[in-house]
């Protein structure tokens, strides 16, 4: 049995020797890339691939054989990366996110016109006063109203909820969002302490009913099947303590903040009702036109695959190659392709690096119903 130190440096001597041959090979897949960019080719040809790892499957070893199929799957992963960085120059995309780094326009000024849904005392309110202060905060009955004023310019920026800590994400904000074109320029996660509000002459014990947004009633699931309430919900959590406020009903109780209970008249029964003692949630400021901000750490991207073995382990594959942390992947199925899936990826990265600029562009080109939806910064918890 050969000693450790000697099997050791027999790997280095296999290394050195591989180094030589993975260079050349990826030099010819450079070729590769030059020559499908000047037929219009895309970079991954699943049907070649397939065939590549069958061959390497029949001539290894069948003691090794599934891990040097697998390796073989890796070195062509990182060329087509590799050619996917050479092609990305030619991305229509390109442009686009060059006019956006170039653009220096703040995303806010104070005073600046920002929307938010439901009315004075929500969640998003307090959002909005904490992350733009100063800023003519304008309030609408839904979020498509909200989209609908950034989209006629009467504001400058929505802020919207786009993902709880205990509840997941909104997804009628992501869709939203791809559907109106717009555009995340800045985010906050906040520490959201939700109460039990009632009028001043209730009683805790005499609650049969409890209303609220359907985000804070999912968030204080728990606690209401404890307590045996009957939950309806309201477009807003504001809203559902300005309805108890006005209701003459004294078996009726809102869950919302307790600036609400100030607002409204109403006395608080009960704190910090919500499942999960730090329960959070993150807001995104929406822009109708993509703006960088210097200080941008922050991508979210949507792109879809269809659903056969090995799709997403190579895209995620290019983000682990480059050291890039994924902070969120969540997949939707598509409703009108059966099997395929759309995914909602956020990653810690800068447009500014170029590494990172070239894989979103080659991306875009190359993944089907591909989204870029911003590059920004997330700033640091606020209580709310």
């Amino acid at each position: 049995m050969k000693s450790l130190s000697e099997c050791r440096e027999e790997i280095d001597t296999i290394n050195t020797e591989l180094l030589r041959l993975l260079e050349r090979r990826m030099r010819v897949s450079e070729n590769v890339a030059r020559y499908k960019l000047a037929n219009g080719m895309k970079i991954f040809d699943e049907t070649r691939e397939a065939a590549i790892l069958e061959k390497i499957g029949s001539l290894a070893p069948e003691d090794i054989r599934s891990e040097l199929v697998g390796t073989f799957d890796g070195i062509m992963n990182m060329s087509k990366l590799r050619q996917y960085r050479l092609i990305s120059q030619s991305s229509p995309s390109r442009e686009l996110f060059y006019q956006a780094l170039e653009d220096d326009t703040p995303i806010y000024r104070t005073g600046d016109p920002v929307g938010v849904q439901g009315i004075a005392g929500a969640y998003s309110h307090k959002a909005a006063m904490g992350m733009f202060p100063g800023a003519d905060i304008r309030f609408y009955t839904d979020w498509a109203g909200v989209f609908a004023a950034l989209k006629s310019g009467e504001i400058s920026l929505g802020l919207l909820p786009v993902e709880n800590s205990t509840y997941g994400s909104v997804s009628d904000v992501y869709r939203l969002i791809i559907d109106n074109d717009a555009y995340v320029v800045a985010s906050d996660r906040l520490r959201v302490e939700h109460c039990l509000l009632a009028k001043s002459d209730v009683r805790i014990e005499d609650i049969t009913e409890v209303t609220s947004h359907s985000q804070a009633l999912g968030q204080c699931a728990g606690y209401i099947r404890l307590r045996g309430y009957k939950a309806t919900s309201a477009i807003n959590t504001a809203v559902a303590a300005e309805n108890v406020a006005n209701s003459d009903r004294n078996d009726l109780a809102a869950i919302a903040s307790v600036d609400c209970a100030e607002k409204y008249g109403l006395c608080v029964l009960e704190t910090g009702i919500q499942d999960e003692a730090n329960n959070t949630t993150r807001f995104a400021a929406i822009s109708s036109r993509l703006i960088i901000p210097r200080d941008a750490d922050k991508i979210s991207l949507r792109f879809s695959l269809a659903h056969r073995e090995g799709t997403l382990a190579r895209i995620l594959g290019y983000f682990a190659a480059l050291g890039l942390n994924l902070t969120k992947l969540e997949s939707r199925p598509i409703p009108s392709r059966p099997f395929e899936y759309r995914f909602y990826l956020d990653f810690i990265g800068k447009m500014t690096d170029e590494p990172v600029f070239d894989l979103i562009c080659a991306l875009s080109s190359e993944l089907p119903d591909f989204r870029f939806m911003g590059n920004y910064h997330e700033y640091s918890d606020m209580d709310v």
